[in-house]
């Protein structure tokens, strides 16, 4: 599929995976909507992105709310007329032990990687349909696929994205609309020295590149309609966390 001039929603748009993909789609000339919580970082995003010659809105969004997300939508199709690419990035999963996993720890958690997708997928799929099909590309984990030490929460949410990315790729065949699970592994985001991760030059030295999930998503979407890429694992060649029972481990 020839994606330049297509219209893609990308949420968690101000840093991350999520910019990193902003930032690869505008190369190819995809007409982006960004949508974070914040609107400061979103606009260093967007700023990026029209400095490679690319068109792009900003939005802010809390899109664990489903009022929001509807807000969202409309004022995207209000824009350009229709959605065609939807990446769901934007995700919340700092450490957490069974104890320590309390219920609003747990309900953040599963709102903001789990639910949040669910919405977004379900408010752009009516104009998908319309139009004649689409392409949705959920960032999944390593941690939708294998447990790990002190993750409850997190790895629940990525096994349940996992399930609802298989779910609608067999109710959406029907109207042309591709699902597409990424699951990377651990990536050289922000993320980890915020979660309190000590990240040691060897450590760095093993995360997969953000700009590596980038590709993967830009692979995805441009492949013919009678090819279907369900699910592409990226994982660290070297175990950055080698000896850890966790990646929060001392």
């Amino acid at each position: 599929m020839k994606i330049e001039g297509k219209i893609a929603i990308i949420t968690g748009a101000s840093s991350g995976i999520g910019k990193a993909i902003s930032l690869r789609l505008a190369v190819s000339g995809v007409k982006l909507v960004l949508v974070a919580r914040t609107i400061e970082k979103l606009e260093k995003t967007k700023k990026e992105v029209l400095d490679l010659g690319a068109e792009a809105i900003g939005l802010t969004a809390d899109l664990s709310r489903n009022i929001e997300v509807e807000a969202m939508v409309s004022k995207v199709v209000q824009t350009y007329g229709g959605v065609d690419i939807l990446v769901n990035s934007a995700f919340w999963g700092p450490p957490g032990s069974l104890e320590q996993t309390t219920e609003e720890f747990w309900d953040h958690t599963l709102d903001t990687t789990l639910k949040a997708p669910f919405l977004c997928i379900r408010a752009v799929v009516p104009y998908m349909r319309k139009q004649g099909g689409g392409r949705i590309v959920n960032i999944g984990s390593k941690a939708g696929k294998v447990g790990e030490d002190n993750r409850t929460a997190y790895c629940a949410a990525k096994w349940g994205l996992e399930g609802l990315s298989a779910a609608l790729q067999e109710e959406l065949t029907r109207d042309n609309i591709h699902v597409h699970l990424i699951s990377p592994a651990a990536t050289n985001t922000p993320f980890w020295p915020g979660a309190g991760a000590n990240l040691t030059t060897e450590i760095l030295e093993r995360f997969v590149p953000p700009e590596t999930i980038a590709e993967a998503v830009a692979w995805v979407i441009q492949q013919p309609d009678q090819v279907h890429i369900p699910d592409v694992p990226v994982y660290n060649f070297r175990n950055p966390f080698e000896g850890k029972s966790s990646p929060f481990a001392d």
